[in-house]
């Protein structure tokens, strides 16, 4: 109880989101059959979680207002309503992050700058890099692009940079071209 009112602030503040005060959000569509929307909501003290239920227009109950189970931090290890209902429509995984960051392990990783993530990404192997693309949506996309492939493509080729190389990578991408270059390679040493 004293972490939340001593040292928890100090730590959160320089992640909360300036744009609406989160410290985490995360929205996504409930598990088929449903087609809810749902959003869970992290503030500093908080864990919101609101469900749009989505009804046909013609049932009698189809102008429902959205549903919202909200806890403070402290209480949400008891709330098994609340848990209950993440699990259920975002998955364990999810729960036990949100776990995770009301209980002030907070993830650094995902939140630092694109541009401070891209100067990690440069310094990984291909190998490394593979398995950062398989941590979340957020790696999968900053490892999948241009600007790191470009880099891979010039550290591990002698090639100088010609015209027809650079219509090629505006026609297929970074990615592709190494790895026709890498094929080409093998081929050629066989």
């Amino acid at each position: 109880m004293a972490f939340y009112k001593e040292r928890w602030p100090a730590i959160c503040k320089p992640w909360i989101s300036k744009s609406d005060g989160s410290l985490y959000q995360k929205t996504a569509t409930a598990p088929a059959p449903s087609k809810d929307y749902l959003q869970l909501f992290i503030t500093m003290d908080h864990v919101i979680f609101r469900i749009w239920r989505i009804i046909p227009p013609t049932r009698a109950d189809a102008n429902q207002q959205p549903v919202e189970l909200k806890c403070k931090f402290e209480e949400f290890c008891e709330d098994d309503k609340l848990r209950g209902e993440i699990e259920r429509s975002m998955g364990l995984a999810e729960l036990r992050y949100v776990d995770e960051l009301v209980n002030g392990h907070i993830d650094y990783l995902n939140r630092l700058p694109r541009k401070v993530l891209l100067r990690i990404i440069f310094c990984l192997d291909l190998t490394s890099l593979s398995k950062l693309s398989q941590v979340n949506k957020q790696f999968r996309e900053l490892c999948a692009c241009d600007a790191v492939w470009s880099k891979i493509y010039m550290d591990h080729t002698t090639q100088p940079i010609s015209q027809e190389l650079l219509m090629l990578t505006d026609q297929k991408g970074w990615r592709e071209v190494f790895f026709m270059n890498k094929l080409q390679l093998q081929v050629c040493n066989q």
